[in-house]
Parts: structure tokens; C-alpha cells; sequence
């Protein structure tokens, strides 16, 4: 039977031969079948793999895809149907057989836009606790035989809901008011999520840079963009670029690198890249696979005077002004309200208005600023007041251009003598026109220094008038030596002051001579020497000293010491018959997590680190600023009111066991604040017990042990147990075959980082 199969097996064989020799043509003929058929391949666009796979018909030299594909795929196609992309204008098609690939070549301008945001600084929600804080600021004069002294002090409250402070001083001895005079007394609730700030007590109204502000008595509420440091709250250049394969690309600003992105092909915009104020230069290299680079130059504007496109900056005031400031503590005159605002409707326009409403008065203004591409920045502003029946204006008008090399501004401001505003509101003769014209510029000359030069013309209320020229020049001699020339020229007084000087660094401090001419002193001759107080703390002094053409003699000195506590000034000056001698103490008092610490004067926020544990280093922004006391705190001045702040501990030199839960915390704190910062280092305990079992014999390595604190633990060779953590007393239970047997350990209250406790059996 096997026989006759084979048999019929060959013979078949053998009839297939003649019909497989008469088909030869077929290959051929198939293979012009597979070129027509749909094949499905990886779509690679300008060397940028897509996601998924392509449908592709192929016919000879043809490869036709449809356009709907193409547009999903990120290219900018208008046809409809299916299109030859080997014949396509523009196209580069290659079909890779063995990488079942479609390489696609294609102008980088059919290729979607990539947008690329600049870095936002972080924000983080601040952190408050609540506290009290003193400043205070004791100086002391005396001149021509009379001494004066006076004391400063600022008292404060805050919490998570808010701030109360009250500033005033008290004056003995000396001329004029003796006694206490109160300042300011205002209650400050802050919005972050909104850059919303709301104050009730005594506050300066907001003003625009074209109208005046004014003290009052009553409640505001405002915009603050400081408490928000992620916005972007000016309008910021896009720099634009084309790459025709992935690439990445460098963004370098006046020179410095600002951003570095991977892009794909196409083109790319940078966004909301900071950048710095006025004109500069900006540089985009974008840089292949290979290396190679193409570099664009885009010169750019930014203006400071204009808010971003959709951002408002506003704030509004109702209450008493304030009469006597400085002289006397409850001055309170008319009921006011004011209202000042500004919102970004283009990038290049800010729209600007304020205005202003008392007994008697009403005043209305409308203004802006504009900045025309990279031509500097234009402002202007119209407002018109009405009081007593008379109806004033006043118009201004400027232009700024500031660069790395040169900075223009102007100015022109005119009030027509029936305007008035809350600033003169009190004043008995608020009627008169005034006039100011500002005109200034600066050039920086490479090695030749700095050229700078103004003019002034003011006409006041009461019709005096006063021209001023001036000019100004330094020059870098030498390594850090320069000089200094200065001249001004009061035109209508006809009076000329000058003055020359050379400053070089020595000792750590710096060393000037120079002479100059005042119209009341004539020609002086002036020497002096200055060393700054280190940033760490320490002592620094200034001398100085000057001669006349008259043969006067003028001098002064002064010495200041810096502590972490306290700071101490001290100084003395004489002109010709008389002298004078001052001194001067300032400092802080805070109270903060139950603890009263002493330090320099805290204008800011402040923060203290408890670890718990002392001498543990605390760095703050990677500056070692200190270690902590005997209780584990330790105070931090001076912290930067919401930026998120580094501060960190070292763990190297911690004692053996101690175990820190927290090495590292960023946090934001809100301005004239104090916050607690936990990081705690806790010394943890940990021991070995060697476990017998109930014949004094270790108990094999593997064994499992059941903890009476919770968990498992193994034991090893020997017997040998490692507990981690440990607590007073525990029990180790281990499970038999003939039962559980139990062994209890009592840790003693001396015992070390690393206790040895001994051996104990298991019953």
C-alpha cells in the first residue's frame, strides 16, 4: 500500500512538471498585480515618523494616497480624491520596500504650525501663619547744642486672613512736635488667585503715571500683579522660524541663551519668552541631525508701558483725605472716591482712565499707550476737571525708546489754570496753569563709556519758571577704575554747577577724589572712602571730606555694624561753625511658633524651619544660611514675598539614627508675613535581638517572625533579628508545628541609635 502512494505521488510530480515550465510568463504578470495592489505602509513626512499605517496604491513609478489622509496627517493639501504624491508639485516620494515605508518629502509650509510657550514660573499657593511682628527705627541728632531723638515702630499682626499694622513715632527733645504722631493704620486682605488686594484704614489711592495719588482714610480695593509672579502682564515678541526636517532650535537674546525646543518639521513659534525691556535682538538657530544650522536675526520691542492683550490693571478708592500727614494722627478732611484703570487691547495699544469725585469737584480723564512695532513707545492723556463752576484741562504727551546702546524720552505736560485735582484740592490758591517739558537721552559709547544729557523746563502755579540743562559722562579708565563728569546749567538763574570725579576700588571698598563748583560754595575739592556692610553682616564705614575755594572745610563719617539682631549707625559732620552727631538703631522683634525672636528690620516676609532637631544645616536658595538652635528652629529674614523659595537641610553631618522626613520644601510666602516650615529630623532607634527558640538554640536563617507592632521580619544567620524603629516594648511570635511560641523584648530608655538587646527565647 505505502508503495502504490508513492508511486501516485511521483507521477504526479511528473505531470506538474510540463504545466509549471508552460506558466513561466506568470511571475511577471503577478508582480504587475502586487504594483496596482492597496499596500499598507509607515507614513514618514520629512523624517517624522506618524502614527499608524497608510494606505498606498502603487503602480509602477506611481504612489497613489488620498488627500484626506494627507490632511490628517498635519499637510496642508487642497486637492480632493486621491493624488500621485511621486508626481505631486513640491512632493518627494520614495516607497521603501523593505521598511514598508512611504518617505515624504514636503514644502515645510504645508506642515502644521508648532507652538512653543515659554517657561511660566511656577506658582504655588502661599503659605501664612499667624504671628505678630515690631519694627522700630531709634535715632538720636544733636546740632548746635540741641538733641532730638525720635522712635519708629510698625506694629503687626497676620494670618491666613489677613494683615493689621499701625506705623507712627514719637519724638522728644529737639524743635517743632513732641509726642506721638500716628501714621497708618490699615487692614490688608490679599486675593491671589484674583492679584486682588483690598485695604481698609488709611492708603494711598492708585494713580496712573499722568495723574497724582493721595492719601486717604477709607477702603480700596485694587489690582496687584506681584502677588501673581507666573502672568505675563506685558506683551512679549513671537519669534517665528521654518524647518524642513526635525531639528532643534536655540533662541539667544542680546547674546544669551534664552530657550532651546525639539521641533518637528514645519514651522515653529516661540511664545511668551521673556525677554528684557525695550529694544534687542534676537537670534533663532534652528539645528539639524546632521548639524547643520540656519540662524535668523529678528529685532524686537518690548514696552513696559503696555499690558498684555486681555489683562486689566485697576483700582478704586472711597474715603476721608488725609489732612496734616506726619503732623497729626487723626486729620481727616472731605469724603472722596477715585478710580484708575487700564486694560490691553492689542499687543501694541493700552487703553488708560481715571477718575476722581469730591464735594465740589469732578474730574474725568482718558489716555493710553502705544507702541508702533520697534520704534520705542508713545503715550498721551486727556482730562478735564470741573470745580467751582470753572472747567480745566490738562494734556500730556511722551515718547520712550530705551536699547542696550541708547534711550530717548520726552515729555509734555500742560494744565490750564482752572484745572485741579484731588492733590490740590486743599490747597487756598488751586488756581493757575502749569507747564513741564522733559526731554533726556543716554548713549553708550563701546570703550569710551557713557554719554548722557537732559533738559528741563517748568512753569509752576505761580508763574515762576525754571530751565534746566545738564549733561553727564563717565568713562572706564582702567580694571575697575573710572571717571565721572557731570555739569548742569540753570538757564534763567544763570548758574552753573560741575563736578569731576575718579572712583577706584581699594581695601574691599572704593576711593574717589574729584572737585566740583556750586553756585553757593564755588570750587570744591572732595575726597572720600566707602566700604559697603558684607551681605553676611559685619561692619562697614564712609569718609568723606571736601575744602573749599573759600578755605571751608566740610566732612563727614559714618560707621554702620550689622548683626542678625540689630543694626547700629553712628556718625558725625561738620561744615563751617557747626557740627552734628547721629546714631541710629534699627531692628525687628517677631513672634512666630510660640517663640520671640529678634532680628533686623522685616519689611518683607520672613520663615522659620523647625526640624526638631539642633545644629542641623538649613540652606535657603543653596545659600547655607545658618543651622538650627538648641529647640531645632531657626529664623529666616529677608525671604522674597511670593517666589516659590528653596529651602533645604543637609543630611551628612546628621547623628547617627536621625531620619529626616523632608529634605528639601519649596514654598511662596505673602508679603509682610511669617510662615512655620516644617522638616522634621526624628532620631529613630534601631536595635538587634538574638531569637532562641525554647532549647536556647538560634532559630534557623529564614524564618519568618510576626512583629506585635504590625509586619513581618526575617531572621538571619545566627538568629540574629533586625528591628527598625524601635518602640518601648514589642513581642516576636513565631508559628510551629507544635504551636506559637512567643518572646517579649523591653527596650531600655538608654538605649543607643544602634542597641544591642541581647538574646531572648522564644516560648
Amino acid at each position: 500500500m505505502r508503495l502504490f502512494r508513492s508511486l501516485l505521488t511521483l507521477l504526479a510530480l511528473c505531470a506538474a512538471q510540463p504545466a509549471f515550465a508552460a506558466s513561466d510568463p506568470v511571475p511577471g504578470a503577478a508582480a504587475d498585480k502586487v504594483d496596482s495592489a492597496a499596500l499598507f505602509v509607515e507614513l514618514v513626512v520629512n523624517g517624522q515618523a506618524k502614527d499608524g499605517f497608510l494606505s498606498v496604491a502603487k503602480n509602477g513609478d506611481h504612489l497613489w494616497v488620498d488627500a484626506d489622509t494627507l490632511r490628517k496627517a498635519g499637510i496642508d493639501i487642497r486637492d480632493q480624491g486621491r493624488i500621485d504624491v511621486a508626481a505631486y508639485p513640491g512632493f518627494r516620494a520614495t516607497y521603501d520596500e523593505e521598511g514598508q515605508r512611504l518617505l515624504l518629502d514636503v514644502p515645510a509650509a504645508m506642515l502644521p504650525t508648532s507652538k512653543i510657550a515659554g517657561t511660566a514660573p511656577a506658582r504655588l499657593k502661599t503659605t501664612v501663619s499667624t504671628g505678630a511682628l515690631l519694627n522700630y527705627d531709634l535715632y538720636a541728632q544733636r546740632t548746635a547744642g540741641i538733641t532730638s531723638v525720635s522712635l519708629w515702630s510698625e506694629q503687626r499682626v497676620f494670618g491666613p486672613v489677613g494683615t493689621l499694622s499701625n506705623t507712627g513715632s514719637i519724638r522728644w527733645g529737639g524743635s517743632g512736635r513732641k509726642g506721638y504722631v500716628r501714621y497708618d493704620t490699615t487692614y490688608r486682605y490679599i486675593d491671589e488667585d484674583r492679584a486682588i488686594v483690598a485695604e481698609a484704614g488709611d492708603t494711598i489711592t492708585g494713580a496712573l503715571p499722568w495723574n497724582s495719588a493721595v492719601r486717604i482714610g477709607g477702603v480700596q480695593i485694587a489690582r496687584s500683579f506681584r502677588t501673581r509672579p507666573d502672568l505675563i502682564t506685558v506683551p512679549l515678541p513671537d519669534f517665528a522660524g521654518m524647518a524642513a526636517v526635525p531639528s532643534g532650535v536655540d533662541l539667544f537674546v542680546d547674546g544669551y541663551r534664552q530657550q532651546h525646543a525639539d521641533v518637528g518639521p514645519g514651522r515653529f513659534v516661540l511664545d511668551n519668552v521673556p525677554v528684557v525691556n525695550g529694544a534687542g535682538e534676537a537670534r533663532v538657530v534652528t539645528t539639524d541631525a546632521v548639524g547643520r544650522q540656519v540662524s535668523t536675526v529678528i529685532p524686537f520691542y518690548v514696552a513696559p508701558e503696555l499690558l498684555h492683550p486681555g489683562l486689566s490693571d485697576f483700582s478704586a478708592s472711597v474715603g476721608a483725605l488725609r489732612r496734616g500727614y506726619g503732623l497729626k494722627s487723626f486729620g481727616y478732611g472731605r469724603l472722596v472716591a477715585t478710580a484708575s484703570g487700564r486694560v490691553g487691547l492689542t499687543s501694541r495699544f493700552t487703553l488708560e482712565g481715571h477718575g476722581e469725585a469730591a464735594s465740589g469737584l469732578v474730574l474725568g480723564g482718558i489716555g493710553g499707550a502705544w507702541a508702533p512695532g520697534r520704534f520705542g513707545a508713545f503715550h498721551g492723556s486727556a482730562a478735564v476737571s470741573r470745580r467751582a463752576g470753572a472747567t480745566g484741562t490738562q494734556v500730556t504727551v511722551g515718547y520712550t525708546y530705551t536699547s542696550r546702546r541708547f534711550s530717548l524720552g520726552a515729555e509734555h505736560i500742560v494744565r490750564s489754570s482752572n484745572f485741579t485735582d484731588l492733590a490740590g484740592f486743599d490747597l487756598a490758591n488751586w488756581r493757575g496753569g502749569s507747564r513741564s517739558d522733559r526731554v533726556s537721552g543716554s548713549v553708550v559709547l563701546n570703550g569710551l563709556g557713557s554719554l548722557g544729557v537732559g533738559y528741563i523746563d517748568a512753569r509752576t502755579r505761580d508763574g515762576s519758571r525754571a530751565r534746566i540743562a545738564s549733561a553727564s559722562f563717565s568713562l572706564p579708565l582702567a580694571r575697575s577704575i573710572s571717571a565721572f563728569a557731570a555739569a548742569d546749567y540753570d538757564i534763567d538763574r544763570k548758574a552753573f554747577s560741575a563736578q569731576l570725579r575718579i572712583v577706584v576700588p581699594l581695601g574691599g571698598g572704593s576711593a574717589s577724589a574729584g572737585v566740583s563748583r556750586q553756585p553757593n560754595r564755588g570750587m570744591l575739592f572732595e575726597g572720600d572712602y566707602a566700604r559697603s556692610v558684607p551681605t553676611d553682616g559685619g561692619f562697614g564705614f564712609a569718609a568723606s571730606a571736601a575744602t573749599g575755594s573759600n578755605g571751608g572745610f566740610y566732612g563727614q563719617a559714618s560707621g554702620t555694624w550689622r548683626g542678625d539682631a540689630v543694626q547700629i549707625d553712628a556718625g558725625a559732620s561738620t561744615t563751617p561753625g557747626s557740627a552734628s552727631y547721629w546714631a541710629g538703631v534699627t531692628g525687628a522683634v517677631a513672634l512666630l511658633n510660640d517663640k520671640v525672636y529678634v532680628a533686623n528690620q522685616l519689611p518683607d516676609a520672613f520663615a522659620v524651619i523647625v526640624t526638631d532637631l539642633p545644629k542641623v544645616p538649613v540652606y535657603y536658595e543653596n545659600q547655607l544660611i545658618g543651622r538650627t538652635e538648641r529647640d531645632g528652629r531657626l529664623f529666616v529674614p529677608r525671604v522674597t514675598a511670593y517666589h516659590p523659595s528653596r529651602f533645604s537641610i543637609d543630611t551628612i553631618d546628621l547623628p547617627i539614627g536621625a531620619e529626616a522626613a523632608t529634605i528639601e520644601a519649596r514654598v511662596a510666602l505673602r508679603e509682610g508675613t511669617g510662615a512655620v516650615i516644617p522638616m522634621t529630623v526624628a532620631i529613630v532607634r534601631s536595635g538587634t535581638v538574638v531569637l532562641l527558640d525554647a532549647f536556647g538554640k538560634p532559630f534557623p536563617a529564614g524564618t519568618m517572625a510576626d512583629l506585635s507592632t504590625g509586619g513581618q521580619v526575617v531572621v538571619g544567620w545566627d538568629g540574629i533579628v533586625s528591628i527598625d524603629r524601635l518602640p518601648a516594648a514589642f513581642t516576636l511570635s513565631i508559628a510551629r508545628p507544635t504551636g506559637v511560641c512567643r518572646a517579649t523584648v523591653a527596650v531600655p530608655a538608654d538605649a543607643g541609635p544602634l542597641a544591642n538587646l541581647g538574646s531572648v527565647r522564644c516560648e
